[in-house]
């Protein structure tokens, strides 16, 4: 599979390069002003490199073929081949582990909770997200295809794909509704009467049935495709929940429509079911709506009376979904692509990227892109956005298409709050919070602690732990980490109502684990026993597994930084949010306690963050996660500000991670380094991070894969069945990161700029929500000094302002406003009441 990929590649470049094409090339750029969007003159051979659009519940991938187009159908429900295991009473194991770790005994502690499950009879498994469906389109063409070229708009949400055949002119566009949750495709040419063809709904494509290791397996699913007059209906069954599938009805204006038997198909593994002919219309209208674990004949009949209702009429049923999801992609904006550059095919701006940096035009695309695929993949009442976002044509998807509550769920909301994206946003809080009994019932079987234990990975349908690893079990702080998000949004949204009747009953629960499972040490300092670094592990400590006869790495810890971090960042949040309500005054005392107790974070002799607070660990620096720095980034303690002594020991820590771990980075990794360096205000770093990410772990359409699928040596390495695995975190975390770069903010200081690129000379950002209660908008020109800032107060607000460096001169609209700040010459503070609004315009040295 290595070997076609790298051919693919090598044909693409010979392709892009003939002097044809880049004359071509050059005539398409010409003649493209920027949009917001990505343009391919490739189509697709691959549902990964397939355009996605979708409405938070259900996604479709557009391959852009011409003869025979297949449109992959997700719905974010869908999950098969999971069991679920009585969780065994654990908490009497606890103090065994606790003994032997305390006495060093590493290789005891580390498989006893996995060995006591095993033989308690536990044995669970997480299911897999799997397709939906594929719609397959085929058309009758007689002239070979020109002027090919598939676009997707990331303000309207649309897929479209244009070509010419001879003197005619076609177009197919497709989006998936927000309001009317239902796909439709239009097929249009510039004459009347020349659209011909047929349409059906099938399995999806069960060549990509494949495992771990690129074995073809049968999922078990049984299906079939029924014509009933317009309509075409998919049945099938095998998932989870019962029975799933869909129904597209199918318009052929001023045209016939017949039907026929199914076909073999050359890029299928089976026989198509059924199809709609049409022929000489002037347009090709399809309707496509799904249902997941539901019964057929209880689904069926209702989606084709829901999509009988609609007029087959693009333009309107387009309408009314580009003005809700144009609300939603506008409301914040970036523009860093502010040199003149136009609308440049993906396969010319990846081939730019792979031998010198990322580009201007490049970085602005992943930054809209990112901000697009969460509106796409998540919205209020539904899941939360999983390792693929919603769209996945795999059977056995990599890490089963989870939601990885120790990194990989937390990057995709980085950028929902300071986005503005409150309804994305909802679909993670009534998730967490539907499944809070689930999550009691983890923290008594498996610890015997009141409030909450959240497993480091699980599937949407179930809340309970199936997953008996050393390295995810002993990991307590997915709980705490995921509260920080309630917090957060109190902080960008002033919501007291939210405050009180979600935050603090969420914080409760996880403060209530905390408070039952942390111990004392003979100092009286907290301990946490057993702990873990996210998936990392000492450098120095080995076990023997008499299992597999070998030394094995210690997954067990004590006293991991990121858990003393979590902890005490939940205890804060929740301290500073009831005394704000006047509320849990008793808890409020203990909760100050268990603050005062945290062991103090500490520095190696290499002057780095130590991963671990306790002297029998020994940092390790090739690892992919960098939890240790959390106080930093994605928690606010520690800034320049308030500790410039271990913020300077986070930078020697993340250094490390680039310089020594480089090749043991990841996709999603570098984009947390992004994160991470925007914080400690360094933008070339932060740049560097993402142009790494550029060359070794972008698809054609954009997406972000794991590793470099060409095993270059710069990241970790692996394929998962066809491909290096694709998942959708670092998407969401580049946008997460340039949002960093451009402004930041903590509960009372807000960043202007602070860690903006060197070549990022000019540009702008607009209403970008921020933590201390304003909403901003800058734009800047780096040649000439000067940055010019709006503020407008959302609520009533009291902080401190941080300029990019030292100021020549400064004016506002309100001259009374900016005071001098405790904190320096770049900085000003001031206090704004709700509504007003301050005009800055600022001239740096």
């Amino acid at each position: 599979m290595k070997k076609t990929t790298l051919l693919i590649f090598s044909f693409l470049i010979s392709f892009i390069s003939c002097e044809e094409v880049k004359q071509k090339d050059v005539q398409i750029e010409q003649n493209s002003p920027y949009r917001r969007g990505l343009t391919m003159i490739t189509p697709s051979s691959q549902w990964r490199e397939a355009f996605p659009s979708g409405n938070g519940t259900i996604g479709a991938m557009v391959y852009g073929s011409i003869g025979t187009e297949r449109i992959l159908f997700n719905h974010s429900a869908l999950w098969f081949g999971g069991t679920r295991s009585k969780l065994p009473d654990m908490s009497k194991e606890l103090p065994v582990v606790r003994k032997w770790m305390l006495a060093g005994e590493y290789g005891k502690a580390n498989m006893h909770y996995v060995n006591k499950m095993k033989e308690k009879g536990f044995n669970g498994k997480h299911a897999d997200y799997h397709p939906a469906f594929d719609m397959i389109l085929t058309m009758e063409r007689e002239q070979l295809f020109e002027d090919y070229s598939r676009t997707l708009n990331f303000e309207t949400g649309e897929v479209e794909v244009k070509w010419r055949g001879g003197d005619t002119s076609y177009a197919r566009r497709l989006f998936v509704s927000i309001p009317d949750d239902i796909s439709v495709l239009s097929l249009k040419a510039n004459k009347k009467g020349v659209i011909s063809g047929a349409v059906t709904l099938d399995i999806h494509d069960l060549t990509d049935a494949v495992n771990i290791r690129g074995k073809q397996f049968d999922p078990g699913f049984t299906f079939e495709t029924i014509i009933d007059g317009e309509f075409v209906e998919f049945r099938a069954d095998g998932t989870d929940g019962g029975e799933f599938g869909g129904v597209a009805r199918v318009i052929a204006k001023n045209g016939q429509t017949g039907q026929k038997g199914g076909q073999k198909m050359h890029f299928s593994s089976h026989r198509t079911g059924e199809q709609i002919t049409f022929s000489d219309a002037d347009e090709l209208i399809v309707l496509v709506g799904i249902y997941a674990n539901e019964q057929g004949a209880t689904a069926v009949p209702r989606i084709k009376d829901q999509l009988s209702g609609f007029d087959a009429n693009y333009e309107a049923l387009f309408t009314r979904h580009k003005d809700v999801h144009s609300e939603l992609f506008n409301r914040v904006t970036v523009n860093i692509n502010t040199n003149g550059e136009i609308d440049t095919p993906n396969e010319r701006l990846l081939l730019n990227a792979y031998q010198n940096s990322a580009s201007g035009v490049l970085v602005q695309k992943l930054v809209d892109y990112g901000r697009y695929l969460l509106i796409s993949s998540s919205k209020a009442g539904g899941y939360p956005a999983n390792l693929q976002g919603i769209w996945n044509g795999d059977y056995s998807p990599p890490w089963h298409g989870h939601l990885g509550n120790n990194e990989n769920l937390q990057m995709n909301y980085w950028q929902a709050m300071p986005g503005n994206l409150n309804e994305s946003m909802m679909a993670f809080f009534d998730y967490f919070d539907a499944h809070i009994e689930g999550f009691r019932y983890n923290a008594r079987q498996l610890w015997g602690c009141r409030g909450i234990y959240i497993p480091p990975f699980m599937v949407p349908a179930n809340p309970i732990t199936v997953e008996n690893q050393a390295h995810t079990i002993n990991y307590t702080e997915a709980a705490g980490w995921l509260a920080s998000f309630y917090y957060d949004y109190y902080l960008f949204t002033g919501d007291k109502e939210f405050l009180e009747n979600r935050t603090v009953p969420f914080l409760k629960e996880v403060a209530l684990f905390y408070e039952d499972f942390i111990i004392k040490d003979k100092n009286g300092k907290n301990m946490f026993v057993p702990s873990e670094s996210p998936e990392n592990q000492p450098k120095d400590k080995v076990w023997f597994n008499p299992e597999t006869g070998k030394n094995e790495s210690i997954r067990i810890q004590i006293n991991s930084t990121m858990a003393v971090a979590v902890s005490k960042e939940v205890f804060m949040n929740l301290i500073s949010a009831c005394e704000l309500l006047g509320i849990e005054a008793n808890g409020v005392k203990r909760w100050k306690k268990m603050v005062a107790d945290m062991p103090a974070y500490e520095i190696n002799e290499d002057g780095a963050m130590k991963e671990w607070l306790h002297p029998d660990f020994k940092d390790n620096y090739e690892h992919r996660h960098e939890s240790h720095v959390y106080p930093v980034f994605p928690g606010h303690e520690v800034t320049l500000e308030s500790n410039p002594e271990i913020y300077e020991a986070c930078r020697v820590a993340i250094e490390k991670r680039k310089t020594i771990g480089l090749k043991a980075q990841t996709g999603w990794s570098l984009a947390h380094m992004a994160n991470v360096y925007a914080r400690l205000g360094q933008g070339d770093k932060s740049k560097e991070a993402l142009d790494i990410l550029a060359r070794c772990c972008l698809g054609q359409n954009l997406f972000t894969y794991h590793n470099d699928w060409r095993y270059m040596g710069v990241t970790g390495s692996g394929f998962w069945g066809k491909s290096a695995p694709f998942q959708m975190d670092a998407n969401f975390g580049i946008t997460a990161a340039v949002y960093e770069m451009l402004c930041g903010s903590e509960v009372n200081m807000l960043h202007i700029l602070p860690a903006l690129p060197f070549d990022w000379k000019k540009g702008d950002f607009n209403d970008m929500l921020t933590r201390v209660g304003v909403r901003v908008s800058a734009s800047w020109h780096m040649d000439k000094k000067e940055i010019n800032l709006k503020l407008v107060a959302e609520r009533d607000a009291n902080f401190d302002l941080k300029f990019p460096g030292e100021l020549e001169s400064i004016k506002t609209n309100h001259g009374d406003k900016l005071q001098s700040s405790q904190y320096g010459e770049n900085y000003r503070s001031l206090i704004m009441s709700k509504g007003e609004v301050l005009l800055i315009d600022v001239i740096l040295k």
